[in-house]
């Protein structure tokens, strides 16, 4: 896997520019974390599960149970994944006793998907969609701007049954070779999702093939808040790296800054931020370590 982080001039999309001023970082380090914060936190993570065409020891079959134990070890509840195809997709749903949605991004609604697992015994999703990050957004099967494949964004509306709080999640992967096509594809997807950002407590996960100093991300921090920022815990677990390419050892990788990110709005409180490194014996459930994080969603939003 390789990306191209040289950024081209771009005209701004004037209704994601307009939509670029209405939440405010904020540092929220060292408060403390309340019982009752404990008792009704969410475990969300963003898991790029990369696609099923390696060989052993890296094949899917091989990586599947991997997986799996990563994610009951670290009991996610709400996982945004990232080059799932329909095989996988089965795979996990049965395993982990999930539940899923989001669509392909073929004109078919076959292929790779943004698929949103989550946990039916604690959430209950009252509508979703798909669009695709093109000039033509309704459009299955669409790209522009010179895009190495289709690109989508997958989103849901879920009822925390545990608090009878509405949020929305939702999940996304950037393009890997068009940096035009990063920036208009984040363009598109925050003015798409203005207005849940505004009404709901509200997630974005993703593999964004950009770095916190590219534009998509910033970008996005117009808009949203890094989950690792604002924390109210230290960051934990693995290097700042989110792509490994099944390298254990650090030295051998290519990345040495996060491309796998979770944003909040000022509606989520967060009490943890981590990236999971889950290499075993040298093997790992996937080219991309987990991130994850523990929420509380808020009645009102942080001043």
């Amino acid at each position: 896997m390789s990306f191209s982080f040289r950024m081209k001039p771009v005209v701004l999309m004037t209704a994601a520019a307009a939509a670029l001023c209405f939440v405010a970082a904020l540092d929220l380090s060292g408060a403390q974390i309340s019982k009752d914060a404990e008792k009704d936190l969410i475990r969300v993570a963003t898991y790029n599960v990369r696609g099923p065409n390696d060989r052993a020891p890296n094949s899917w079959r091989d990586r599947l149970p991997r997986m799996v134990k990563t994610i009951r070890d670290n009991k996610f509840e709400l996982i945004g994944t990232q080059e799932t195809l329909s095989g996988p997709i089965k795979d996990l749903a049965e395993a982990l006793k999930f539940s899923y949605f989001g669509v392909g991004r073929d004109k078919r609604k076959g292929d790779e998907h943004n698929v949103i697992f989550y946990d039916p015994e604690r959430f209950e999703m009252i509508s979703q969609e798909t669009f695709w990050l093109s000039d033509e957004p309704t459009m299955p099967g669409s790209s522009s701007w010179d895009s190495g494949c289709p690109r989508i964004c997958t989103w849901g509306l879920l009822l925390d049954r545990r608090t009878g709080k509405r949020f929305v999640i939702a999940n996304t992967h950037l393009d890997n070779r068009s940096a035009m096509a990063r920036i208009q594809g984040i363009n598109v997807l925050l003015t798409r999702l203005a207005p849940m950002i505004e009404k709901y407590p509200f997630i974005l996960t993703g593999d964004f093939n950009s770095t916190a100093d590219d534009t998509p991300v910033r970008r996005v921090l117009g808009v949203l808040r890094d989950s690792r920022t604002v924390s109210e815990t230290d960051h934990y677990g693995a290097g700042d790296e989110t792509f490994h390419d099944f390298h254990e050892n650090r030295k051998d990788r290519s990345h040495r800054k996060p491309i796998d990110f979770i944003f909040v709005n000022n509606r989520v409180r967060v009490l943890s931020h981590g990236t999971i490194n889950d290499f075993r014996n040298g093997l790992a459930s996937s080219d991309h370590f987990p991130v994850t994080v523990e929420i509380v969603l808020l009645d009102t939003p942080e001043q």
